[in-house]
C-alpha cells in the first residue's frame, strides 16, 4: 500500500505527491506556482512559490538539476527540478513533516551515491593506467558496456580514453 511516506535508513520522508493533497486539502484556494529561472543544455533550475488566497507569498523552494547527471535527468531533468523545488515551497510552508528533503530528492541523492558510480570510477582509474593503445581499447570497451547508456559515466569515460590516447600518442 501507497502511503506516501517512504522510510529510508531509519527516517521517514514525504513524497512531494503527499505534500501536494495535504496542501491542496488545507488550502483548496491557495495557489502553487512554478517558474523556469534557468533552462539550457547542462542545467535546470526551478523555482516555486505557495501563494494565500490574498495573494501573500508565503514559501519559496528552489531546486537544480544537471542533465548528465543520470539517466532519468537526460530526458526530464525539468520535471524533476520542479518536484524538487514544489517539495520544498511546501516542506518551507509546513507542508514536509519532520524532514525538509522529499523522499524522492534522498532517493535521488542516495541513487547519486550508488556503487555504480563507484565502479564507474574504477573503469576511468583502469583506463588512465592504460599500458597502451591496445589495452586502452579493452579496457574503454568493458567501461562503455558498464556505463550502460548512463550519459554522465559514458562522459567521464570518454574524456578519460582521450587524455590517455593523447598520453600515449606523445
Amino acid at each position: 500500500m501507497n502511503t506516501g511516506v517512504v522510510n529510508i535508513r531509519g527516517k521517514e520522508y514525504m513524497t512531494v505527491a503527499l505534500r501536494v493533497q495535504k496542501f491542496r486539502e488545507a488550502h483548496p484556494d491557495w495557489e502553487l506556482s512554478t517558474e523556469i529561472i534557468k533552462a539550457d543544455a547542462d542545467v535546470v533550475i526551478m523555482q516555486a512559490r505557495i501563494y494565500t488566497n490574498e495573494g501573500k507569498c508565503i514559501a519559496t523552494g528552489h531546486a537544480e538539476e544537471f542533465r548528465t547527471s543520470s539517466q532519468i535527468n537526460s530526458t526530464s531533468a525539468l520535471e524533476n527540478a520542479e518536484t524538487s523545488a514544489i517539495g520544498r515551497a511546501l516542506a518551507a510552508a509546513g507542508w514536509g513533516g519532520t524532514e525538509f528533503a522529499s523522499a524522492n530528492e534522498v532517493q535521488n541523492a542516495i541513487h547519486q551515491q550508488s556503487p555504480k558510480k563507484v565502479q564507474i570510477n574504477s573503469y576511468v582509474k583502469k583506463i588512465e593506467e592504460s599500458a597502451n593503445v591496445e589495452e586502452l581499447k579493452e579496457n574503454f570497451k568493458e567501461a562503455f558496456g558498464a556505463a550502460q547508456s548512463d550519459a554522465g559515466a559514458i562522459a567521464a569515460i570518454t574524456v578519460a580514453k582521450d587524455k590517455r590516447k593523447l598520453e600515449l600518442a606523445a
